[in-house]
């Protein structure tokens, strides 16, 4: 197979994937403050009640994951980060269903994202949300008991366990998910490799 034959072959890949199913790099923020973690109360378009999660969004275009953590935070919280902390887990989540991830889409091809979570210790200023996509009803800090308390109620398991598994102390940083939406719309846990102890 010639040089040609590898780039026709790329092509026709490339647009396979895009006819098929998108692919989204997410980030998300677990900031401390002493004994207390930052939650944001959302809402999507698609979503039936608000839940509380940890803040962050879609990495856009031409962003590295730390800048659209960074802008994220800011958007949600009003929040600076001043340093983007260590990456504490990642989840990879793969959706057949026909609808779209970002920004509400749908109807689409199913989706697939991977989602990395940071620890932030390093940050400043005070709650003021100015998030363009207006999902963000509330920002407040918790207690790591209720933090659980609010996360548990999160209606995706991609977004749930890993956090509620970590805040537990039943997994290490660095652990990485993986996620398969199954035929009765539930997010299912297929593996997961540890984290470094």
């Amino acid at each position: 197979m010639g040089s040609r034959d590898l780039h026709f072959v790329r092509e026709e890949v490339i647009t396979s994937m895009a006819t098929s199913q998108q692919i989204h790099l997410i980030v998300a923020a677990l900031i401390r403050r002493t004994d207390e973690i930052l939650l944001v109360r959302q809402q999507g378009p698609n979503d039936s009640i608000s839940a509380w999660a940890l803040p962050g969004g879609v990495v856009e275009p031409g962003e590295l994951l730390t800048e659209a953590l960074i802008r994220e935070v800011r958007e949600e919280t009003g929040l600076a980060i001043l340093d983007p902390g260590r990456l504490l887990y990642v989840t990879q989540f793969d959706n057949h269903a026909p609808e779209q991830l970002h920004r509400g889409l749908g109807p689409g091809h199913g989706y697939q994202s991977t989602a990395f979570v940071f620890e932030i210790e390093n940050w400043e200023g005070t709650f003021r949300s100015n998030d363009p996509d207006g999902f963000v009803l509330e920002t407040g800090f918790f207690s790591i008991g209720d933090a659980i308390s609010k996360l548990e109620t999160l209606p995706f398991g991609v977004m749930r366990e890993p956090i509620v598994a970590y805040l537990r102390d039943e997994v290490s940083p660095g652990a990485i998910w993986f996620f398969r939406r199954n035929s009765e719309s539930n997010d299912e846990l297929v593996a997961r490799l540890p984290g470094i102890r």
